[in-house]
């Protein structure tokens, strides 16, 4: 170990280390054992029938101090007895020698340090060396999760894991750079004309990790490319190292009570002012204003064109649905602190839990799941009745190049696209959401002289392939498209090594709208292409032939199985 004091060149963390928790351990530990051990010995502590290892994770370089200890030994210095047990007036001692959760206790720093660079570790206090990890997530949840100690009753790593922070994102990259940059390099992706910088949400802990300086040095690091470039058959690489939406993402891991979000680009924690600031950074415009994940924006309930400022859930932030918890302990709501961010957790005895009972007293799961689905259902309805009529009033517009259609035909589009980009299905901000896709209905209306009403009785104008609903989901869903003449159809559902795992639809069809059903139980969780092609009809091709020109039609769009 390298005995260089380390905030002589680490001033910034060390200052930030002690404004957190990790440097204030000694006093929750005395505090306990005064609570909850009363009467037992140091021993009884470490290796009795209900046992906890204070010392594991609350001081674990404290076994190091003066010529080295056992974690018994620890216990009896730090903490005061009487009669060798702890009672009630049990507090810390020695404060000036107690370590906290030191810069040693995750990271591994050699002793030719600066020569060489230092490596995620935890300390051992049971085996008094280092166990090393591969990523920070993995670091965190020995103590934060069960890595450590598999009965412990602190598990936000666990929750995390199986989140969709934590879980799916590199596949979910590897797809989207598949369908949507083959044939473009890493620096296409994160600096050219049509940049979407998927490291900096997706995975931005990426970027400090060793061998990765930059967005672009960890797409190459990654993700699969052939000549530099991604393909269609670009997939991921290193699965071991990419820490997804990692617990340094959101935590300063030298402060992480402060909030935080770690910005690629300058290499560094931007402070957020609030929880709902901290989730709009990637939920939202707050760090790419031209992105089309705006859930965060459209909970503002400002920004349309015409129609009234409204919020739904007035008070109401993101954590207090996407991370509430009981106060029960045992609870799975209350030991994943809100880290598996879902409304509605299954508990250990059965029983579900709805974050929704924060505010709404006698709440349950199954009456939240109904509320959501039928304002998500009420959304579907006005969304395809808004698209349908944008669509028409659109094709009028450009072709009669009236300024006054024009304009009318933008700001339906605008108001549809605030709507839709939130991504909740209608769930987020209900209320507004229904006002933008009325407003952005009746002003197609205008220009296409339909009204409100009778816009969905109308036939398709053009072929039309609709996101799936729900998405995610698990096992079955829906996929609506729309075909404007009589087509032979075929909608196929494929992997992402472009295997064809699902024929969904295969024949001719009429002009009309169609709502598809999907059962996924026989597919394995991940992520998946549904494709919907469209060819002339009676004209002898095969169903989703690209022969003889006689293909009309073809879109592919994405969902996740999440089981």
């Amino acid at each position: 170990q390298s005995k260089l004091p380390c905030q002589s060149c680490h001033p910034n963390e060390k200052a930030d280390w002690l404004l957190g928790r990790h440097a204030n351990t000694q006093s929750d530990v005395a505090g306990e054992l005064a609570a909850n051990w009363q009467g037992q010995t140091p021993d009884s502590v470490i290796f009795g029938s209900a046992a906890e290892d204070c010392i594991a994770c609350h001081g674990p370089a404290a076994i190091a101090v003066g010529t080295g200890m056992t974690e018994v030994q620890t216990m009896r210095h730090f903490f005061t007895t009487t009669n060798g047990l702890y009672t009630d007036s049990t507090k810390a001692a020695d404060t000036a020698n107690w370590p906290h959760v030191a810069c040693v206790s995750c990271h591994n720093v050699p002793s030719t340090h600066p020569a060489s660079m230092p490596a995620f570790g935890l300390f051992n206090s049971q085996t008094g060396k280092y166990d090393s990890v591969a990523t920070e997530p993995l670091l965190c949840g020995q103590c934060h999760g069960s890595l450590h100690f598999a009965d412990t009753d602190h598990r936000i790593y666990d929750a995390w894991a199986v989140s969709r922070h934590g879980s799916q994102g590199q596949r979910d990259v590897a797809g989207e750079l598949a369908a949507n940059w083959a044939g473009q390099s890493p620096d296409s992706v994160i600096n050219g004309s049509s940049a979407e910088n998927c490291i900096a949400c997706h995975a931005p802990t990426t970027v400090p990790q060793k061998g990765s300086t930059t967005e672009v040095d960890a797409l190459k690091r990654f993700f699969t490319t052939a000549g530099g470039l991604f393909t269609a058959s670009t997939a991921v690489a290193d699965t071991v190292h990419w820490p997804d939406v990692s617990c340094a993402t959101c935590h300063n891991p030298h402060n992480p009570g402060a909030l935080s979000f770690y910005n690629t680009t300058k290499k560094k924690y931007e402070p957020m002012a609030s929880s709902d600031s901290l989730c709009g950074q990637c939920h939202g415009s707050l760090r790419f204003p031209d992105t089309d994940h705006r859930s965060y924006d459209l909970e503002s309930g400002t920004g349309a064109v015409g129609v009234p400022d409204k919020i739904t859930m007035p008070g109401a932030h993101c954590v207090d649905c996407h991370m509430g918890k009981s106060d029960l302990d045992g609870m799975n709501s209350m030991m994943y602190k809100g880290h598996s961010w879902s409304v509605i957790i299954k508990e250990p005895d059965g029983s579900s839990f709805t974050s929704c009972a924060g505010c709404h007293a006698g709440m349950t799961a199954d009456s939240t799941l109904a509320v959501i689905d039928k304002w998500q259902a009420e959304y579907q309805t006005l969304d395809s009745v808004a698209a349908v009529a944008i669509a028409k009033a659109d094709s009028i517009a450009t072709a009669t190049h009236d300024s006054t259609k024009v304009r009318l035909v933008a700001q339906a589009k605008h108001n549809l696209a605030m709507a839709e980009d939130d991504e909740s299905g209608g769930f987020h901000n209900h209320l507004y959401s229904v006002a933008l896709l009325k407003d952005a209905t009746a002003r197609a209306g205008v220009v296409t002289g339909i009204s409100a009403g009778r816009a969905e009785d109308q036939l398709p104008t053009r072929f039309a392939l609709l996101q799936n609903y729900p998405n995610p989901f698990n096992p079955s869903t829906r996929i609506r498209y729309e075909v404007p003449q009589q087509a032979r159809i075929t909608l196929k559902v494929y992997n992402l090594l472009g295997q064809e795992v699902m024929t969904l639809v295969n024949g001719e069809q009429s002009a009309g709208r169609y709502d598809v059903p999907l059962n996924a139980q026989s597919l394995a969780s991940g992520l998946y292409f549904y494709r919907l092609t469209a060819s002339r009809a009676g004209d002898g091709a095969a169903p989703g032939s690209t022969g003889g020109g006689s293909q009309l039609f073809m879109q592919t769009k994405k969902f996740l199985i999440l089981k």
